[in-house]
């Protein structure tokens, strides 16, 4: 059975939907890790063999590029592969495609081995040499960039994080990170823009009862915000872009 492409099928329902009658940014990015998970584990590099050396996957990169969300009681298909890979990390890609089959929007991803116990980078290594499956598909959207500084005439907010924001790796989860960076605008600018790119990239992780700052630039000229967490000791946890349409 070839296992380089692995598929899911999705449907929509009323509860999953934002205010706009779509799919949200963070339901994606929920079904993102969850076929991520899946994948690993046909694989046989899912969580019960990492913990087995200490380790388990985390995010260090994300970017979604969608030409358009599924909406209420649509068919969605998510279909991820293997880029490549090395001792340190894995990239991995996700197509998202609509009813018919048509690609809707891609999701490019990065993922770290993290040792639990020493809270740092593990080395893959450790399993012998490297054999994943690297998928042939192509994936259109450019890789993430970096991620500068919000700039000046910046907002900021501040948020302390509690035990719903926390996964069982005793971090932070990706997905209340973009919860709360999307918070960040009121209903009604969302009544006329939705985002069309989304760029995430982890610099440290974030734990139960810290409190950080979200700095959040104005619109640039390519219809872009940069935005990023800070921790207290004002080093920068998470670095985002996003791009409005």
């Amino acid at each position: 059975m070839d296992n380089k492409i692995y598929t899911h099928h999705y449907f929509l329902t009323a509860g999953e939907t934002n205010a706009e009658g779509r799919m949200p940014l963070t339901l994606l990015m929920e079904r993102v890790i969850e076929i991520a998970t899946e994948h690993a584990n046909v694989l046989g590099i899912g969580y019960d063999r990492l913990i087995e050396e200490d380790m388990g996957w985390v995010l260090s990169k994300v970017s979604i590029e969608m030409e358009r969300y599924p909406t209420i009681n649509e068919n969605y298909t998510l279909t991820t592969w293997i880029e490549g890979y090395n001792r340190l990390f894995s990239e991995r890609n996700i197509k998202v495609s609509d009813g018919s089959g048509r690609a809707i929007g891609y999701v490019r991803t990065v993922w770290v081995a993290m040792s639990f116990s020493r809270r740092c980078l593990a080395d893959l290594s450790v399993f012998g040499p490297l054999s994943f499956p690297a998928g042939t598909m192509e994936c259109p959207i450019a890789k993430t960039p970096r991620i500068g500084s919000p700039g000046e005439d910046c907002e900021s907010e501040y948020y302390t994080f509690r035990y719903c924001d926390v996964d069982f790796n005793r971090h932070v989860n990706t997905v209340r990170y973009i919860e709360m960076i999307l918070n960040h605008w009121p209903l009604e600018w969302y009544d006329t823009h939705r985002v069309e790119r989304f760029d995430i990239i982890f610099h440290r992780e974030c734990l139960y009862d810290e409190r950080v700052k979200l700095v959040v630039g104005p619109v640039d000229e390519q219809e872009r915000q940069l935005c990023e967490i800070v921790r207290a000791d004002g080093t920068r946890a998470v670095a985002v872009a996003v791009k409005w349409v």
